[in-house]
């Protein structure tokens, strides 16, 4: 089985962002929150809000192995990620077009083409970014849910994207980075919403600003 194209490719991503748009202004949403505080982050409180506290707990164990197979269909999900995002893609022989040794990215994110080549060791500059990551949906709820929903969650194709922004991005939410293109925001924060409204996370009164600044800046509503 074959993941199907990501939204920001699909022809279809002006009606998602209106769709989306139209959800966040009648969205309940916290004024008060804050932010997700990531892991690192410092606080000058001593008494940490349990929001902070949920964030010192978190551990990217604590969302399963890294790039199970969680669909059954024989390859990883991050194969089937690069599958699905680059062209051009050639597989290692003997895989099933499972493992992805090369093809090109045109990132959606930053607009950016480059080419992807599998490598063992050293730094890769496409890599498979969480739309939402798992530092901020730990201290949204997630440190609630069961192991399997972690898992789940953190193997979720609508919540992942091959990318060369990961590194740039890191753990950041709508309110601390957005992509610089107001098209390829638009698509952001609409599977950005999608993706929080699903598993039912939080959306800080920031983000949703944010959120809110990018799907009035989509193609449909200029």
């Amino acid at each position: 089985m074959k993941l199907t194209r990501t939204v920001g490719a699909a022809a279809g991503v002006v009606g998602v962002a209106a769709a989306a748009a139209l959800l966040l202004s009648n969205l309940d949403v916290d004024a008060s929150a804050s932010p997700a505080p990531l892991p690192a982050a410092s606080s000058t409180s001593s008494q940490p809000s349990p929001a902070a506290a949920a964030a010192e707990d978190y551990s990217r164990d604590l969302f399963g192995p890294r790039w199970a197979d969680v669909d059954r269909n024989g390859c990883d999900t991050r194969n089937d990620i690069l599958s699905r995002d680059l062209i051009d893609v050639v597989y290692k022989s003997g895989t099933n077009d499972c493992v992805v040794l090369t093809g090109i990215l045109h990132d959606p994110l930053t607009g950016e083409t480059v080419t992807f080549t599998r490598t063992s060791e050293g730094y890769q500059p496409v890599q498979i970014d969480h739309i939402i990551p798992l530092a901020v949906a730990w201290s949204l709820g997630a440190d609630s849910w069961t192991a399997e929903q972690r898992e789940h969650f953190a193997n979720d194709p609508a919540n992942l994207q091959a990318t060369t922004a990961n590194q740039s991005k890191g753990d950041s939410t709508p309110s601390q980075w957005l992509p610089a293109d107001d098209a390829a925001a638009c698509t952001y924060s609409a599977r950005y919403l999608e993706v929080a409204v699903d598993y039912a996370l939080e959306i800080s009164a920031a983000d949703r600003s944010a959120l809110d600044r990018a799907l009035t800046r989509c193609p449909s509503t200029r």
